[in-house]
């Protein structure tokens, strides 16, 4: 099954802001080093470094609700 366009943006902004408070504190908790705008740019390539994959780190804070 597809996803709708934009479900991943969505989903990684739902959990920094669930676990994490914002995009800040998920930077900061995972010692990557861009912060205010530059994070919008390098979010998707950062969760996907760490994780793998978006739906990976979907997956693991699925886990943490």
């Amino acid at each position: 099954m597809s996803k709708p366009p934009g479900w991943d943006a969505k989903a990684i902004s739902e959990i920094a802001a669930r676990h994490y408070g914002d995009f800040t504190g998920l930077f900061e908790r995972h010692d990557w080093p861009e912060r205010g705008s530059a994070m919008m740019g390098k979010v998707q390539t950062r969760v996907k470094e760490s994780y793998g994959s978006i739906a990976a780190f979907v997956d693991k804070h699925a886990a943490r609700k």
